[in-house]
């Protein structure tokens, strides 16, 4: 019984291993964005669900729909548009809950609040994107081993974290996303005005995120407030001082 576990345990590794390998080559060549990939419906073999998955789909894997929905072109768009952000909501919500648990340091406990107020924020917007996928006609890609492979973010750092690391991490971390974001309501606005709506929502509360980090460290004609005395008597290096 005991070589059976340990066979079971091998095999699932190698799957594991074969499918992070897969994902690699997600992104399309040049500028490293991965590529969405809208795929057409499987023929209904008569099989079930489980057996039509394609294990070995590129990531990330999005479905159309037979249904009525945009034209191809404008799907794709949208699609590649709603992905890539909720891939990267996806990765905030895992981050901002790890800085929420493990902050430390003298601003610990408004850390941790205003962590769970952005965590909560970001996974609203998640759910809005992913359903709005599924509006325009194709389905939407939350697994784990997507938001791994495509997200295109710093991973946070494990272990404690101090609160102005936490400060600094986040308040360029939401500058990605947000300048990101911006530019796919201006590849979708045209094509899909609706999806540019809900993404110009999202552009704001990443914006408005991004403000409460950098708020910390903000410099005012009576404190140049460089985070020294959070960071072992050293300012928190931040571009623009």
């Amino acid at each position: 019984m005991r070589h059976s576990v340990k066979t079971v345990v091998v095999v699932s590794s190698l799957l594991l291993g074969t499918a992070l390998a897969g994902g690699a080559g997600a992104q399309s060549a040049g500028n490293g964005v991965p590529s969405t990939n809208v795929n057409t419906p499987a023929p209904n073999t008569g099989q079930s669900t489980a057996q039509n998955t394609n294990t070995a789909s590129p990531l990330p894997y999005n479905r159309a729909t037979t249904l009525p929905a945009a034209g191809t072109e404008d799907l794709k768009k949208s699609v590649q548009a709603l992905q890539n952000t909720l891939t990267e909501l996806q990765a905030l919500q895992l981050q901002t809950k790890q800085a929420h648990w493990n902050v430390s340091g003298t601003l610990w406990y408004t850390l941790h609040e205003l962590l769970q107020d952005h965590y909560e924020g970001i996974s609203k917007f998640a759910d809005d994107v992913a359903e709005r996928q599924l509006s325009v006609g194709a389905s939407s890609d939350g697994r784990a081993i997507t938001i791994v492979a495509a997200s295109r973010l710093p991973e946070i750092p494990g272990g404690f974290l101090d609160d102005a690391q936490v400060i600094q991490f986040f308040t360029y971390q939401y500058e990605t996303v947000g300048q990101r974001i911006h530019q796919r309501v201006g590849d979708v606005e045209k094509v899909d005005p609706t999806t540019a709506n809900l993404l110009q929502e999202v552009e704001h509360i990443i914006e408005k995120y991004q403000w409460q980090m950098r708020a910390f460290l903000q410099n005012t004609p009576t404190d140049p407030n460089t985070g020294f005395d959070i960071n072992n008597g050293k300012p928190v290096p931040l571009r623009g001082r």
